[in-house]
């Protein structure tokens, strides 16, 4: 058995019947797989992310100004 494919790598590539198998609209296609996407959510967990480091930052500058009292 070959490991690098050379049985293959010269091979016609399949064109579908355009005719029959229309190409779907990069935007359609797009939509068609958007409710798939890995990172939903991903912003609102980095904005809650900064809203807690910017109240311990908050919090830790007014201990420390508290402790030099």
């Amino acid at each position: 058995m070959k490991d690098d494919y050379s049985d293959i790598i010269n091979m016609p590539f399949h064109e579908p019947d355009p005719v029959k198998h229309p190409r779907m609209e990069r935007a359609a296609r797009a939509a068609q797989f958007s409710s798939f996407a890995a990172l939903t959510g991903y912003e609102d967990v980095v904005e809650q992310t900064q809203e807690e480091v910017r109240n311990a930052v908050l919090n830790e500058t007014v201990f420390e100004d508290i402790e030099d009292i």
